[in-house]
């Protein structure tokens, strides 16, 4: 079944089981309407068990597990580098981070002046949007290609990584209610990773910035005109705190701990300079718990927030004709493997939540189990909107999963990080290009760089060890996997170097 075939039956699917709102379906302008409108909404360090649907009782997101329910969720998708600024460029080009020259978020020794230019123009995919009339808007964190959005607004956090007010105001509330936020912070770096603060939820900036993002959207829906409007989150990024309502209580929620026996069996690079940077070995099992309890209950507020915007778009009649997308740039560690925060590849950290709904267009209550990668993601929508893929990016549409025209997808996914650019000194020493190779079955971490010592590799078989507690690399009865995962990865290079030449010698289709 070809797409037009597809998007036919779909249509009328819905019209037959009644999911388009009486009253706005047979609208003139309802039925005129070519493209659907694309809401793209975005976590910051979201990582994919946040969400409900992803299998943890204690998550409370009841809207975004309705979003899952009415449309598509990936079960396994993984960013392309477990840091926000190279992961978030890596998702709106369709390029690994290497293609362009950005695998870190920091300070580069040196930048070759190839890398610059890759860096300065490797295409953003969503300017196809510009060339038909929906110019995307976006609402919060921008992140990669800022200068691209046709209007850009943001509410930013009301308290520093630190924990530290940004306002007098919100100081004298602290102050005020005896508050001891944060109640969680790591040794090296002093993060704020959880506690509660004496505010209201509507006082949060999350709430602040879905105000921002509802006023926006019903802008929008009033000019019954397609629309791009994406709507990025902070959290549930450092700082962590949450109005007390919002906290998950830590007793319901059954993360491991690493024991001493696991974290002996880790790489050098992760029982050394990684622990010092995550800070988090120190930790007590309280602090732990409200760090955790924090987390999830920011994500939570965040799906208040997406249950007001669903709200919208159904009292509006929109809701059926817009494409709704959720995900976030990567994970966040929990104190599971002795780590915290990110720059890992761990299930937890580049894995993230990937759902996408419209009624008319996607079925509903789909999952699909097959790994994918982010970079599929953008020219997912591009295929939705009857947009033209370029041919010369490695992302690409995810449709024939959806409509279940194929059932594999990629041998391996990847996911990438060079330390040696780290803002962080105990990471930039001694390391370099670490790169991630994930099959359905295994998974191996190394360094990837003739620059570092030696490749100082973890191998876990995911199919048997799942939490990926037993590293299996350097035992003799797994060369031949090693050699196999290290072939694969060898093959990604040099397609990726293809292509990166193509993108140096100009060789772009973006439409």
């Amino acid at each position: 079944m070809n797409r037009r075939e597809f998007l036919t039956r779909s249509i009328g699917t819905s019209l037959a089981g009644g999911l388009i709102l009486p009253g706005h379906a047979t609208s003139a302008s309802q039925k005129a309407r070519k493209r659907p409108n694309v809401l793209w909404i975005m976590l910051d360090d979201g990582r994919a068990d946040a969400l409900g649907c992803y299998g943890k009782p204690w998550a409370r997101t009841p809207h975004l597990d309705a979003l899952a329910a009415r449309g598509v969720r990936f079960e396994t998708a993984i960013v392309q580098n477990p840091v926000c600024v190279p992961s978030r460029k890596s998702m709106k080009s369709g390029h690994y981070a290497h293609t362009f020259g950005l695998t870190a978020m920091g300070k580069p020794t040196a930048t070759p002046a190839a890398y610059l230019k890759r860096a300065r123009e490797v295409p953003n995919l969503l300017k196809a949007w510009d060339k038909i009339g929906m110019a995307p808007i976006n609402i919060g964190k921008t992140h990669a290609y800022r200068d691209d959005w046709s209007r850009k607004r943001d509410i930013g956090p009301a308290f520093d990584v630190l924990g530290r007010p940004r306002t007098e105001a919100v100081k004298q509330r602290l102050e005020q209610a005896g508050s001891k936020y944060p109640e969680a912070v790591t040794k090296t770096h002093g993060w704020a990773i959880g506690g509660t603060v004496p505010l209201e939820p509507e006082e949060i900036s999350t709430s602040k910035l879905g105000d921002l993002a509802l006023e926006t959207l019903a802008e929008l829906t009033s000019k019954d005109e397609p629309f791009f409007l994406r709507v990025s989150f902070h959290a549930p990024h450092v700082p962590c705190r949450v109005p007390k309502e919002y906290m998950i209580d830590p007793a319901t929620i059954e993360l491991p701990l690493p024991t001493e026996e696991e974290l002996a069996s880790k790489p050098r690079f992760e029982r050394e300079q990684l622990h010092v940077y995550a800070g988090a070995p120190d930790l007590t099992a309280e602090q732990i718990g409200i760090a955790r309890g924090t987390y999830y209950g920011m994500v939570s507020l965040v799906d208040t927030q997406v249950g007001r915007l669903v709200d919208h778009l159904r009292r509006t009649g929109q809701l059926d004709n817009t494409i709704i997308a959720f995900n976030s740039d990567q994970g966040f560690q929990l104190g599971e493997h002795g780590l915290w925060k990110k720059r890992v590849f761990y299930e937890q950290n580049v894995k993230v939540p990937f759902l996408v709904s419209c009624p008319v267009l996607l079925p509903q209550g789909k999952v699909i189990e097959e790994p994918v990668e982010m970079i599929d993601f953008v020219p997912t929508l591009m295929d939705l909107c009857d947009l033209k893929v370029p041919t010369t990016i490695p992302g690409r549409s995810l449709m024939p999963l959806i409509r279940g025209d194929v059932t594999e997808w990629r041998e391996a996914v990847f996911s990438e990080i060079d330390h040696s650019m780290s803002m962080y000194d105990e990471l930039r020493h001694h390391s370099g290009r670490r790169v991630m190779v994930r099959t359905k079955e295994w998974k191996m971490v190394w360094f990837m760089d003739e620059r570092a010592e030696d490749k100082d590799g973890a191998l876990y078989h995911l199919k048997s060890d799942p939490e990926e507690q037993v590293n299996l690399y350097g035992r003799p009865q797994y060369t031949r996997t090693v050699d196999y995962l290290e072939r694969l990865c060898y093959e990604w290079d040099r397609r990726a170097e293809l292509r990166s030449r193509n993108v140096l010698e100009g060789k772009n289709d973006v439409a």
